[in-house]
């Protein structure tokens, strides 16, 4: 602020230094706006698909009037396998790698495989093991879980699956999603499976 010879003030210009630090502080912001926007536009959305069923070693529950679950009853098989097929709903195409499940544990044992679209239980379709999926395109995902070397259930118990993880890749970004089962997989107790080693 300057004064001059009348007495009256008058109200100088910022230095040009103030002005190109604001500049670029509001260009910074509106960077990392645009950049979250993308990002949750873009984000990997995964729905479940148009296909699903039981197959070796597993059944459904019927509630008398809808199936509400795939159970694997005693005496289960060495491997029991199902079929359904995932969905991308979001904006961009995403690749999936496979299941991220634990290392040890009675689950640990699980697989899966894609067949690109949904030939629902063809066996004759090639199996993939990684598959990219382009907005709104559905896969056919086989499961399997081999019960080799796993331990017996404790009598007059039980256990879900509710969900899968899948690890997933999309603008060279390596992530998981969760595919929530609206009909999930119920495993009943039972003894050992004969001739499948208890390790």
């Amino acid at each position: 602020m300057d004064t001059t010879e009348d007495g009256t003030t008058s109200v100088s210009d910022p230095p040009p230094r103030s002005k190109r630090r604001r500049l670029v502080i509001a260009a910074v912001v509106l960077v990392a706006i645009a950049g979250a926007t993308f990002v949750w536009w873009g984000n990997p959305r995964m729905g479940e698909g148009s296909v699903i069923g039981p197959g070796e070693g597993m059944s459904w529950a019927h509630d008398g009037v809808t199936e509400t679950r795939m159970v694997v009853r005693g005496p289960h098989a060495a491997t029991v396998t199902a079929t359904f097929s995932v969905r991308n709903d979001g904006h961009l195409p995403f690749t999936m790698h496979g299941l991220d499940v634990d290392k040890v544990g009675w689950l640990s044992h699980q697989q899966v495989t894609f067949v690109p679209g949904v030939p629902g239980f063809n066996k004759s379709a090639t199996a993939l093991k990684q598959i990219t999926l382009a907005p709104e395109e559905e896969a056919t995902v086989q499961w399997s879980l081999t019960f080799t070397c796993q331990p017996a259930m404790a009598d007059n118990s039980f256990m879900t699956i509710d969900f899968l993880r899948f690890k997933i890749s999309w603008l060279g970004i390596a992530t998981t999603r969760d595919l929530p089962l609206e009909r999930p997989i119920t495993f009943t107790s039972d003894n050992e499976v004969p001739g499948v080693p208890a390790c």
